[in-house]
């Protein structure tokens, strides 16, 4: 859903924002700046991984997929590419997922962004053009590496995440189709079966639907790295960390403490239709609790004028802002509330009225919640009520 220029943030915080910072001239500017960012953004129950490109895409952040139109053309372009890997024996894997992941590392077309564990690996990526160009073909271009705050982690080899990556390929069940659904961008862990994903310490954030959904301003910002800088930012990375070209493979002493760590924060949850609803209300609860900071540090941070114009403005454009954010889920809900009704004996095995509106009300408390914090805080008139779903 593309947003009206003027329910933008008045300051914006995932890119733009970090432009105006001193630029990046070494490897020691790039970790501070990294530090920086994870002290400031990160939260003690997240965790962070990175990306790099290197040039500073209109659309950055997305699967080649959505790049290349081929969904256009055939809605079933993954399957049907799939089948013929494992016909040709480029994949030697069953599930529809781990033909992705050698989909995604053989150059063909794949819903898989991805990213890695190691924000010096991203910096490689940033600075270095993909290895069938010359690696200073792009330095007259300025890079980006992107952070992601993540909460939760879905396993490759886990049921859930084959069974929601099967339903995506294979478009069924029909809920799973759903454009609410696309909102739920998810981060897959990585395996240690693909030598290129261990070299790249890498993982990957799954796009579910036909076109990539934009991802959520909470979830990332952005570090530019000046095209001018690339040389010797190659030069740091190959000579004090032995990064290069096919040159890196992670030790793995510290497995099994790392494995440990994760099992905290992996979800386990059965993929089905009910929960796949609720995981779309988690998102927008954690848009909300992030917009909410972000509304507040704007409302301190705000100079008060004689006349209070500008404070008013910049408090109107944030409220603008969240309530664009949470139209996009209440649209998403509404739809998929129409397609159960008109459909209901096909749909009633996947999710009964009272889990709908159960869900819906969980939707509406939201929205009480969120109306009560604003008021607290005064942060201007919220139309909670105009976005809640009625007749639950």
């Amino acid at each position: 859903m593309p947003q009206p220029e003027e329910h933008y943030l008045q300051k914006e915080i995932s890119v733009k924002h970090q432009l105006g910072k001193d630029p990046v001239r070494d490897v020691s500017d790039f970790i501070e700046r990294v530090n920086g960012y994870v002290q400031e953004r990160g939260k003690p129950d997240q965790f962070c991984v990175y990306r790099g490109e290197p040039e500073c895409y209109p659309t950055p952040c997305r699967p080649n997929l959505f790049r290349r139109g081929v969904l256009a053309e055939n809605r079933f372009f993954e399957k049907n590419l799939f089948d013929a890997m494992r016909q040709n024996k480029l994949t030697g894997e069953k599930r529809y997922l781990d033909n992705a992941i050698d989909a995604q590392h053989g150059e063909f077309p794949s819903r898989l962004l991805d990213v890695s564990y190691n924000c010096l690996v991203a910096l490689y990526f940033a600075v270095t053009p993909y290895y069938h160009t010359e690696e200073n073909s792009l330095d007259r271009e300025d890079g980006m590496v992107f952070l992601f705050f993540l909460d939760e982690i879905f396993s490759p080899s886990a049921r859930n995440t084959n069974d929601n990556y099967r339903a995506i390929i294979d478009r069924k069940p029909a809920w799973c189709q759903e454009p609410l659904f696309q909102k739920n961008i998810k981060f897959i862990d990585h395996t240690k079966l693909n030598p290129r994903i261990i070299a790249q310490q890498g993982a990957f954030m799954l796009f579910q639907g036909d076109e990539a959904e934009e991802l959520p301003k909470r979830m990332f910002c952005g570090i530019r790295i000046p095209g001018e800088a690339k040389p010797k930012l190659r030069s740091q990375l190959k000579n004090l960390f032995g990064i290069h070209t096919g040159t890196i493979y992670p030790e793995i002493s510290n497995l099994v403490r790392e494995l440990t760590h994760k099992s905290r924060q992996l979800n386990t949850q059965a993929f089905t239709c009910e929960n796949e609803l609720y995981y779309a209300l988690a998102q927008l609860e954690r848009e909300l609790d992030f917009y909410l900071d972000y509304a507040l540090t704007q409302q301190r941070e705000t100079r008060p004028e004689p006349d209070g114009e500008v404070r008013q403005k910049i408090m109107e454009q944030n409220l603008a802002h969240i309530e664009w954010v949470i139209r996009g889920y209440r649209d998403g809900l509404l739809r998929f509330c129409s397609r159960f009704r008109e459909e209901k004996e096909v749909w009633k095995a996947e999710i009964t009225e009272e889990q709908l509106q159960a869900v819906l009300r969980a939707y509406n408390e939201q929205l009480e919640d969120f109306s009560r914090r604003a008021a607290q805080y005064s942060l201007g008139e919220f139309l909670g009520e105009e976005l809640k779903i009625s007749g639950v």
